[in-house]
């Protein structure tokens, strides 16, 4: 493709600094925050350089298969044609701080159109006997990048950037009777001992947690509001499937 490849190498300690900030601007405690700093540091070294403007893949698993867990969906396009209606990406909230346009061309109109029209064995389709989300993708680059990037397993990006190294330092940090008092304590179903850390920062830097406006529903997980058909608590991460 002709492109500059930049790496930026975040230490440990520079990482974990930065979750204070992140929370803030995001004003949640989703145990994502890892892949969310993967962005944060990608658009914070763009700004560095000059750049006012990035392009990111958004879409492109909700659209077209991506996720593992899509893999085994009988409905899998009644499935994505209600996600695409609520789809929400934490690059733009970030994109705003760093004064940057975020482009994202997977979620412009024409090309929803095209994934909702394209037959789910497209989306999800073995390549030399292995299973594949957004195969229609992989395919359509074939003969632009090598068969080792096009086919790679999909890794998160807190997986492939390394930020899902500070899972195991943070659980490391928090006791296991810690954090039984504290599920106590707290208003929120937390999923794991990094959901606590992720809270407790959110209470430092945000505050409380927004209840249900006018036309919204509480979240199971925190009892943040949220829209009545939301799939995602945007505030403490619960999803649901149906």
């Amino acid at each position: 493709l002709n492109l500059k490849l930049v790496c930026r190498n975040v230490s440990v300690e520079e990482a974990l600094a930065a979750v204070p900030e992140v929370i803030r601007i995001l004003k949640s405690f989703d145990p994502a925050i890892p892949n969310d700093l993967t962005v944060y540091f990608g658009l914070k070294t763009a700004c560095e350089k000059g750049f006012r403007e990035v392009m990111t893949g958004d879409g492109a698993d909700e659209l077209f298969g991506g996720y593992s867990y899509m893999r085994d969906m009988k409905e899998l396009n009644n499935y994505i044609s209600r996600l695409s209606k609520k789809m929400f990406f934490n690059s733009n909230r970030l994109g705003d701080f760093f004064n940057t346009e975020i482009k994202q061309p997977y979620i412009d109109k024409k090309m929803i159109e095209i994934a909702l029209k394209t037959p789910a064995d497209l989306k999800i389709g073995k390549e030399k006997g292995i299973l594949h989300g957004k195969w229609i993708l992989r395919k359509a680059f074939e003969k632009v990048l090598p068969a080792k990037i096009i086919w790679q397993n999909k890794r998160p990006l807190e997986v492939g950037s390394g930020m899902a190294k500070l899972r195991e330092i943070i659980l490391s940090n928090i006791s296991d009777a810690e954090f039984e008092e504290k599920k106590k304590i707290y208003p929120v179903k937390f999923f794991n001992k990094e959901h606590l850390y992720y809270y407790e920062i959110y209470k430092n830097v945000v505050g409380k947690i927004p209840k249900p406006k006018e036309n919204e529903k509480s979240c199971p997980g925190c009892g943040a509001g949220i829209k009545m058909d939301a799939f995602h608590c945007q505030v403490c991460g619960y999803v649901s499937m149906s």
